[in-house]
C-alpha cells in the first residue's frame, strides 16, 4: 500500500554521476572468498565503529551460515549487517582493482526503475517459497539483464537513514553532502527491494527500508556497484 512510501517524499529529481550496479546479489560463494582470506579478522577491511562491532562479536561468518535454507552457494548471503557488506566491499575492492562500493538508495533505485523488474517473479511472501531463491538463473532477468533487485532479498545501500531505526535524520530531498552518504558511525542504513518474507508492498523502487548496521537479518543481502 501507499503507507509504505511515506518516507520517501516528496518525489524530486537527483542528478547522478554514471554508475554500474552488479546483475545479481552477492552469493554465499562470492562471500565465501572474504571468509576464506580471513576478512572477518582484518582490520583494513572494516570502519572504525564496524571493527569495534566485529571485535565483540567474533563472527567468523554470516549468521545462518549452516542453516540449509540459507547457504546454498548460489543464494544470496544473508544474515549480514551493514558493517560486513562493507568490509566485503572494501576488500574485494583492493582484491580486484575495481572500486567495488555498495549503491547508494538513489543509484539502487534509479536501476531499479530503468531495468523495470517484471512482477511475476518477485519472490514475495505471497509466493510461499520461504527462502531466498538463488541470486540468477531463476525466472527472467528484468530489463538489462538484472536479477531480483525486488524481492527476494533486502539490499543494504551506503546511505544513512538516521542516528538510529527510529529516527528518520535524513530525509529528502536527497542530498548527498549532508552526511548522510558518510560510511563511519553507527547510524541507521536504507535498504531497498523488499524480500522473501515481506509482503510485496514493500517490493517498490522507492520504498526505504532500514536496519541498523550490526543487524543480521535472514532476508537481507546486498549487490555491488561502483562509479564509471
Amino acid at each position: 500500500g501507499d503507507n509504505v512510501l511515506v518516507d520517501s517524499r516528496p518525489a524530486h529529481e537527483v542528478r547522478l554521476d554514471a554508475f554500474a550496479i552488479r546483475i545479481c546479489a552477492v552469493s554465499n560463494a562470492q562471500f565465501q572468498e572474504f571468509i576464506d582470506a580471513d576478512g572477518y579478522q582484518d582490520e583494513r577491511w572494516w570502519t572504525a565503529l564496524g571493527w569495534r562491532w566485529q571485535q565483540g562479536k567474533q563472527n567468523t561468518a554470516p549468521a545462518f551460515w549452516s542453516d540449509p535454507n540459507f547457504n546454498h552457494p548460489l543464494q544470496p548471503v544473508v544474515g549480514i549487517g551493514w558493517y560486513e557488506a562493507l568490509a566485503y566491499t572494501r576488500w574485494l575492492a583492493a582484491e580486484s582493482g575495481v572500486a567495488w562500493r555498495l549503491p547508494t538508495e538513489v543509484e539502487w533505485e534509479t536501476a531499479t526503475r530503468v531495468c523495470v523488474p517484471k512482477a511475476r517473479y518477485i519472490n514475495s511472501a505471497e509466493r510461499g517459497i520461504g527462502r531466498p531463491v538463488a541470486v540468477w538463473g531463476v525466472g527472467e532477468p528484468d530489463d538489462g539483464g538484472v536479477y531480483h533487485l525486488l524481492g527476494n532479498v533486502w539490499e543494504w545501500t551506503s546511505s544513512r537513514w538516521g542516528r538510529n531505526w527510529q529516527s528518520l535524520d535524513y530525509r529528502y530531498p536527497y542530498d548527498p553532502a549532508d552526511g548522510r552518504e558518510d560510511d563511519d558511525g553507527s547510524h541507521a542504513r536504507v535498504m531497498r527491494g523488499g524480500s522473501w518474507f515481506d509482503p510485496v508492498s514493500a517490493a517498490n523502487p522507492a520504498h526505504r527500508g532500514r536496519y541498523l548496521p550490526g543487524s543480521r537479518g535472514s532476508n537481507i543481502g546486498f549487490r555491488l556497484a561502483y562509479s564509471i
